[in-house]
Formats: structure tokens, sequence, C-alpha cells
């Protein structure tokens, strides 16, 4: 997105706060776009056990109903702010659904962990829960990340925002967002290989 992209969605924000029902459609409609690209994406790559039992529709309209639900309450102020909101409900979305996977998973192989030792058949067909707990684990760290560092990762990775934009949206110079953008996949990281 350029700076016009921005410049447009800050006067879609504006519009909301002013009660113009149309600028949240409009607003909405702008995100539900990239939603679905980004869903694609991420499912496939980080969550390839909710891909295989949900649809693509599915993630994105639980996402925007969620983002809708939350903009009936809150009116984020600016750009940086909408990214941030719904980042924050894309990653809700897809953490929940992993979260059902797991739970489901673990129902299927207690079902099938009979006498006849079901469970060692069943690991080769349902989930690779140790896979599905490290990705749920790695998105539930994100929270846990400082604001600017959150901020930078949720936009660039979930919203797949360029750097410089997010740079633009969140006032900040580029060579700071790169910074943040280093250190937060640090700390990450980090964090993921002492759960190994």
């Amino acid at each position: 997105m350029d700076e016009s992209g921005s410049v447009e969605l800050q006067g879609l924000l504006d519009r909301l706060h002013r009660g113009d029902r149309e600028a949240r459609r409009r607003l909405l409609e702008r995100a539900c776009e990239r939603l679905r690209r980004l869903a694609g994406r991420m499912m496939h790559g980080s969550f390839p056990e909710v891909a295989r039992r949900h649809e693509l529709d599915s993630v994105v309209h639980e996402t925007w109903v969620r983002l809708l639900q939350a903009l009936e309450k809150a009116e984020p102020p600016t750009v940086a702010d909408f990214f941030r909101l719904a980042a924050h409900k894309f990653r809700q979305v897809l953490l929940d659904m992993a979260q059902s996977e797991r739970r489901r998973g673990q129902r299927e192989v207690i079902g099938l962990s009979g006498a006849d030792g079901g469970a060692s058949a069943a690991a080769g067909t349902t989930h690779d829960p140790a896979r599905l707990a490290l990705w749920t684990e790695f998105h539930e760290k994100v929270a846990g990340l400082g604001d600017q560092e959150r901020a930078v990762f949720e936009m660039h990775y979930y919203l797949e925002l360029p750097q410089a934009e997010i740079a633009r949206v969140l006032g900040l110079h580029p060579r700071k967002v790169s910074y943040l953008w280093i250190s937060a996949t640090e700390k990450l990281g980090e964090e993921l290989d002492a759960a190994l």
C-alpha cells in the first residue's frame, strides 16, 4: 500500500468516527481483500492442520465477523491502530482454530487408542500434534513482545505490509522498523528454540 492508500484508509477511519456506516463497510471490504490473501499463505505455511479442515473463506469470514464486532465497540483513530486490530483478530482466529484442531486431534487419538493399538495407526493419518503445538506456541508468543515490536511484527508478518509502509504508518524511521523486526524475530526464535 502506498501513501495514497494510507491517506484513503485514514479518511475512512475519520468518516467512521463521525458515524458514517458506509465508511465501515468500505474499510472492511479493504481489509477482507488483504485478509483473504494472507489467510491462504498463513494457513498453508503455519497452520496446515487448520487448512485441511477449514476452507479459506471460513477463516476470512470469522476474522471479518470479529473485526466487525471490534469496530462496533472501538473505533481505531489511526491507520496503524486499525492494522494492529486487524492483525490481532486474524491471529486470534488462527490460534482458536488451531486450538480446536489440537483438541480434535487429541480426541481422535484417544478414541483410536483402544486395545487394537489404533493410536500408532492414527499418527500417520491425523494431525502432527508436535508441529501444530509449535506453530500455535509461536503465534501465542507474539502477544508477549513489546508494543512496538509486536506492532511491527504483526503488520509485517500477518498483514504483509512492507517495512517502509509500516514506518510511515507508525511514524518511525525505516531503520527503527527494521531493528524492531529483527529484534522481534530473534526473540520469538529464541523462545521457540528453548521450547524444543
